[in-house]
């Protein structure tokens, strides 16, 4: 049997940025403001890695994974539940531990994704900057084991990361940016553009863009009557 090394999103504009999809022993970095469409196109890539005979991991480390969307998703793919693991979160100590175990143990899962992975990192956080420098130096930590991990297990592992109005913060970035955008081999912005339309753009290794999507019952599609204005 052929191994499979790209995941295929089945929306071109979007596979032709990604040179084919979603690749296996890399560390994506995924960002976007609320709607638009983060959540929709990494449920997709399960289910299109579980239909080409792959084991990927959901992690939630919000709490705010509907679980109707997924099942929504995975019905029109035709796919059971069970295809796809899924993990809460309820702390960044248990996310650390977590990040740890998949680190130390031998390969399970081809594909991990961490849904809006610094939740549970802003609740530590407070007013005094030395407390939080600790709690930073964590995270890059987490990050940098995830990095090597995706590299050392041939492993596809995406970090979704939320914009969030903070002081700190400018130009709409998410949240750790700097940390998340330096490990990872991919940083992918995703907005919501004309018509509509989703937009993705890539921001390294090199800018590109956009292309487009929908949201609709399988996660992610071309839109209909494809034309941007």
């Amino acid at each position: 049997m052929e191994r499979i090394n790209v995941i295929s999103t089945h929306v071109a504009s979007v596979d032709d940025l990604l040179n084919g999809g979603f690749r296996l022993g890399q560390l994506y970095f995924l960002y976007g403001e609320e709607k638009t469409g983060k959540t929709s196109l990494t449920l997709t890539i399960c289910a299109s890695a579980v239909e080409e005979g792959l084991k990927p991991l959901f992690i939630d480390c919000s709490g705010r994974l509907h679980p109707e969307r997924i099942l929504q998703i995975l019905q029109s793919w035709s796919i059971d539940l069970s295809k796809l693991s899924i993990k809460m979160i309820q702390s960044f100590q248990e996310q650390t531990r977590l990040i740890i175990n998949l680190y130390d143990s031998k390969k399970i899962f081809d594909v991990i994704i961490l849904d809006d992975f610094t939740y549970q990192h802003r609740i530590e956080l407070s007013r005094d900057v030395r407390l939080n420098l600790s709690i930073y130096k964590k995270l890059a930590l987490q990050v940098a084991m995830l990095s090597e991990l995706a590299s050392r297990e041939n492993t596809a592992v995406i970090i979704i990361g939320q914009v969030h109005d903070m002081p700190e913060q400018e130009g709409g970035k998410p949240v750790a940016y700097r940390i998340l955008s330096h490990w990872a081999k991919w940083v992918i912005k995703l907005r919501v553009g004309s018509r509509n339309y989703k937009e993705i753009i890539i921001e390294k290794p090199e800018k590109k863009g956009p292309g487009y999507f929908i949201i609709n019952n399988r996660g992610i599609s071309k839109p209909d009557n494809f034309r941007v204005k």
